[in-house]
């Protein structure tokens, strides 16, 4: 196991609420075991840990995200995830493998949501691999991998790609399952903080469930009745 990763579950395992742990893994839906540490107190010891070691260490954060994820607590997912986000200058184009396989282990939209963002950097650094990645993870019947689809833009703001968005929410207008309609609508809401004018009318005048509807037009409701 890489030091790195030694020090941090170290510092986890000191740092563990068993009386934290139970209704944590709960919530969760038991899809992982919980150290039980809340999130500031994660990321502290995190930052601590790393700064421990040279910043070149993020070079190695492949190795160090793997070790991170075979622990079986999903503190240790979550760590691994803010790891590969602080290592982004180091991805090469291989990375979306390690992305991927952070996505695709103990699936849940906590991993799910956090991951979005960096699939999001990995596209910006390799556009060319966008739609390819698109078109697979769309056509793979996983819906997580769908749910990545529409969420990984969701820190763009004015860079969205409007027209990809909308296609792949009518793509998927007629899926049944809620975390593809709460996570569509999530993205649309997302957008409707610098395109109202434009989500508002894609979402009145497609066939979307009112879950995605009710979703993607909370902040423009909000806005219009204060």
């Amino acid at each position: 196991m890489h030091a790195c990763s030694q020090a941090l579950l170290s510092a986890f395992d000191e740092h563990a609420d068993s009386n934290r742990a139970l209704p944590m893994r709960a919530y969760m839906k038991n899809i992982d075991a919980f150290y039980g540490i809340s999130s500031p107190d994660r990321k502290q010891l995190c930052n601590n840990i790393l700064a421990q070691f040279p910043k070149t260490i993020l070079s190695d954060w492949q190795i160090i995200v793997k070790d991170l994820m075979k622990k079986g607590k999903r503190e240790a997912m979550y760590a691994a995830i803010d790891i590969a986000q602080k290592a982004h200058k180091h991805w090469d184009l291989k990375a979306i493998d390690t992305l991927l396989e952070l996505a695709l282990h103990h699936s849940w939209w906590d991993t799910i949501d956090a991951i979005a963002p960096l699939i999001g950097i990995y596209f910006e650094k390799y556009p060319d691999k966008r739609n390819s990645f698109i078109e697979e993870w769309m056509h793979s019947g996983n819906f997580w991998l769908q749910r990545l689809c529409l969420l990984f833009q969701k820190r763009y703001k004015s860079y969205t790609d409007k027209e990809l968005l909308f296609s792949l929410c009518l793509r998927l207008a007629k899926e049944k399952e809620f975390f593809i309609r709460k996570g569509m609508g999530w993205a649309l809401r997302e957008y409707s903080y610098v395109n109202p004018k434009d989500v508002k009318q894609f979402v009145l005048s497609s066939p979307l469930s009112p879950l995605t509807k009710k979703e993607a037009l909370k902040v423009i409701e909000r806005t219009y009745h204060s």
